[in-house]
């Protein structure tokens, strides 16, 4: 008998993740394309509408049946009950964009639309790390930093869909700006921007093409993953880099810990592959802040899920809507 499947789609700034997804959450079939998040808001529509008729063509060749549901995991805050993307970090064109009316004017389904953050939180807490728990706090520590943030197994979303913006607390009142426009948040600090900016704080420099080139990916940008190497080979800067941005997540996790009192926080994002580089400051901050109970009840891991986390949880929210 042909299965049923779920819709996920999971749009980054540069590529878009679709996947049938079985009932019990396992992927069964994924596909990658361009998220050509430069183009006009229509543009996207039409973009995303595509890539999702792409892969119902690709799941009806592959013998499964029929999608049961939709969902889509975007970046930005948005209104979770109504669709509407108030603004999205790599989607210039979406403010105050009705995207759930669009997509199912084009598709004529009905569409789930959840953050991207909040998606990859409910996969790891279906499918991943956080299986079982029902206390969750995820980070994302990505080119920027995302939260999600799970509740007696209930996705918080607050009022209008914009809780759980966990990388734009403040951990340092007159410290690093950040992109949001305010001064010292969580992701100022452990977002791959937010190492670039801790280096050329540290190194007196003005642009990446001055910094090291171990730090520097093939087109000479700041890479994460350059400065992790590097790390790991004994660079002195980069060892004390790391160790500045654990002692800022430390502190971050210690008012989680004492405020959602979690039974795990997850941690995900390419930055994650340093987190046993900042775990010793890290833990300091965290043992030193927050209460010693709480603490001995949390673990902190990384995300099991990898590049399949935002399509298992898009299609998690999709068969469980708010």
């Amino acid at each position: 008998m042909k299965r049923d499947y779920i819709i996920g789609l999971d749009m980054g700034g540069t590529n878009i993740r679709t996947a049938a997804v079985s009932r019990s959450g396992e992927v069964l079939l994924m596909m990658r394309g361009p998220a050509r998040a430069k183009g006009s808001a229509m543009d996207t529509v039409a973009n995303i509408s595509e890539q999702v008729l792409a892969l119902q063509d690709a799941a009806r060749r592959a013998g499964l049946a029929r999608a049961i549901a939709i969902g889509i995991a975007v970046p930005g805050p948005l209104n979770v009950r109504t669709g509407v993307i108030y603004a999205a970090p790599h989607v210039k064109a979406w403010r105050s964009f009705p995207l759930r009316r669009h997509l199912q004017r084009v598709l004529k389904r009905r569409i789930v639309v959840e953050n991207d953050a909040n998606a990859w939180a409910l996969g790891e807490y279906w499918r991943g790390a956080a299986r079982g728990c029902k206390n969750v706090v995820l980070l994302t520590l990505g080119t920027g930093v995302g939260g999600g943030l799970i509740i007696d197994g209930n996705i918080v979303h607050g009022r209008s869909g914009m809780a759980a913006e966990l990388g734009h607390i403040c951990v340092e009142p007159e410290g690093m700006p950040c992109d949001c426009g305010a001064h010292g948040c969580l992701e100022a600090y452990v977002s791959a921007s937010g190492l670039c900016g801790l280096i050329k704080q540290r190194m007196r420099v003005d642009g990446e093409a001055q910094l090291p080139i171990a730090y520097l990916d093939r087109e000479g940008e700041f890479s994460a993953r350059g400065l992790t190497n590097a790390a790991r080979k004994g660079d002195p800067i980069a060892i004390e880099t790391f160790a500045v941005a654990g002692r800022y997540l430390g502190i971050a996790l210690a008012s989680f810990i004492n405020t959602f009192n979690p039974e795990m926080v997850v941690i995900g994002g390419g930055v994650a592959g340093a987190l046993g580089l900042m775990r010793p400051a890290m833990m300091r901050e965290v043992n030193a802040r927050a209460f010693k109970e709480a603490v001995a009840q949390t673990r902190i891991v990384k995300a099991a899920l990898g590049r399949e986390g935002g399509v298992v949880g898009a299609a998690f929210a999709a068969i469980n809507e708010h």
